[in-house]
């Protein structure tokens, strides 16, 4: 048996065994498509460190990883990697040693010559091979997040009956994001700003900087995002009687029908701005999602918050079940 690993070779070959791989991690997502990898690959920072590379059994790809410099975020010293090992070796002993030590071998390898303080890395909590090995080398857990799904067949819409309306009452006005794009001429700027500031406040251990434009861009582009199920609150209470036009964006739902399985409805971000909290727009947000989800064949929505993040009370509040949560850990060099 020989074991080894080398750096990622960004051919269709090994993009598909890797995505492969990734599928049999997680067979109850859906899974990521030959397009989406390739894009985030060709739309990557150019200037910042970033590193893929595959684990090889006897010259077979059995699991892959990424290492990278987190540059969304404020705080200097942290090195991010993550990686996935075929489950069939994930418990997998290579000269005495568990396969993950071996790459954290490689990754310390990888940045040697960088000044590293913290390796930030994540973990499924049910995954307990992974679990066990990531607390035994000294990794701490710094912040969970519950995954929560929602099967848009038995949602009680009845429940929830005029809670739209009253929102809609106080002039807010919910709009899809193509809508808004053929009509306001302001949208761009405008949903920047909302989105800096509600992604800001998005719980996290370590604080974020500001998405700047060209990042947030890469995203619009991204195959992966959808302008017809991408939601705005806007509010046009301030607007002339009878005049016409978009006010401010109060709020968002950024969500998107997976490329590989249109019926799975991904969330990826939602929140209100500060000004406007306290008014039921998220709420009303996510009803209307819902709505739409049913209307365009979604059958089930998938996300997940900071466990004390307001929004996972709201998701739990609407019906959305919690599964395995993801757990942050870093370990201090």
């Amino acid at each position: 048996m020989e074991f080894g690993i080398r750096p990622f070779n960004p051919v269709d070959e090994e993009y598909l065994a890797c995505l492969a791989i990734g599928n049999a991690c997680w067979p109850e997502y859906p899974p990521n498509t030959l397009e989406q990898w390739k894009y985030r690959d060709e739309t990557v920072r150019k200037d910042k460190f970033r590193a893929r590379f595959v684990l090889l059994l006897d010259g077979v790809i059995i699991g892959w990883g990424d290492v990278s410099d987190p540059y969304w975020l404020k705080v200097e010293g942290r090195i991010q990697f993550s990686h996935n090992v075929h489950p069939n070796y994930e418990e997998l002993v290579v000269d005495r040693l568990p396969i993950h030590i071996h790459v954290e071998r490689h990754v310390l390898k990888l940045i040697s010559d960088r000044t590293t303080e913290v390796l930030l890395t994540g973990a499924r909590e049910d995954k307990t091979a992974r679990v066990n090995w990531l607390i035994d080398s000294g990794y701490a857990a710094v912040m969970r997040y519950p995954s929560a799904s929602l099967d848009v067949a038995t949602f009680d819409f009845g429940a929830w009956e005029g809670f739209v309306e009253k929102v809609e009452s106080s002039g807010i006005e919910f709009h899809t994001l193509a809508h808004l794009q053929e009509h306001d001429p302001d949208w761009h700027a405008k949903l920047h700003e909302a989105w800096v500031e509600i992604d800001l406040d998005v719980p996290g251990p370590n604080e974020p900087k500001p998405v700047p434009i060209d990042e947030f861009d890469k995203m619009l582009k991204s195959p992966s995002l959808c302008p017809e199920t991408n939601m705005i609150a806007v509010d046009n209470s301030s607007l002339p009687e009878g005049g016409s036009g978009f006010g401010p964006y109060a709020g968002l739902t950024c969500v998107n029908p997976a490329v590989s399985d249109s019926s799975v409805w991904d969330i990826w971000l939602t929140g209100v701005r500060r000004d406007w909290r306290r008014k039921g727009i998220a709420t009303a947000i996510k009803l209307k999602s819902i709505a739409q989800a049913r209307d365009m064949g979604g059958a089930r929505f998938e996300t997940g918050n900071e466990e004390n993040n307001p929004m996972y009370d709201i998701n739990l509040k609407l019906g959305f079940k919690p599964s395995p949560a993801w757990q942050d850990y870093e370990k201090q060099l």
